[in-house]
């Protein structure tokens, strides 16, 4: 009764993580759709869709009242997905100390990225600016250990260990230099990239039978 107790309980923490991203890329998109003037993936910031005001000049509240919300939910919908990705690295101890460190930093990255979405890029800069930086560092080691622990599990594909290389290698060039033109464009990839990572692993975690 224990075990199926626990299954559940790793099951619907699945969900929740699973759903919580999804509903991040359906608002983003939406938040896009509605950023006066037209976002431009190419040349703004992500967090531009959060501004109080576009670049247009005009008001923004539609695509800001979205990005703030759609924000808040997956940074708590990553909670669960922090707590239950480490029933998947049990067999070495090395294993273990990467999985435990990287659901480290990614439980505490969470409240930062709380406050980039309470913090506008526009009448908040150096405060959003100081949130980001640290919620994409600690976000990107936390990824980066477990793909060096995926590397090491028997059961994984070294495929999904390596596209969490990729993306970090990414992220690096992004925090060389976050304020090169290139930037905008890079930090859609790998925000979504990074996202859609996360999805992967709740499937995956879904199919254990033992958890």
């Amino acid at each position: 009764m224990r075990s199926l107790d626990i299954k559940s309980a790793g099951r619907l923490a699945c969900m929740v993580s699973a759903l919580g991203v999804l509903q991040f890329f359906l608002l983003t998109f939406l938040a896009a759709l509605f950023y006066p003037g037209g976002f431009d993936y190419l040349g703004y910031y992500f967090s531009d869709l959060g501004a109080v005001v576009a670049k247009n000049g005009e008001p923004n509240p539609i695509s800001s009242t979205l990005f703030s919300v759609t924000v808040i939910a997956v940074a708590l919908s990553l909670i669960p997905f922090w707590l239950i990705i480490r029933s998947l690295f049990t067999e070495s101890r090395l294993e273990k100390v990467l999985s435990i460190l990287g659901s480290a930093l990614g439980l505490i990255s969470f409240p930062f990225l709380i406050g980039v979405a309470l913090s506008p890029i526009d009448t908040q800069l150096e405060t959003h600016i100081l949130l980001t930086l640290i919620f994409f560092s600690l976000f990107v080691f936390a990824t980066l250990l477990y793909s060096i622990a995926i590397m090491l599990n028997r059961d994984y594909s070294n495929y999904f260990g390596l596209v969490g290389l990729i993306l970090f290698a990414i992220s690096l060039v992004i925090l060389i230099d976050p304020l090169a033109t290139y930037v905008p464009f890079l930090q859609t990839i790998v925000l979504y990239g990074y996202f859609a990572w996360v999805i992967l692993q709740t499937f995956l975690v879904w199919r254990r039978t033992d958890l």
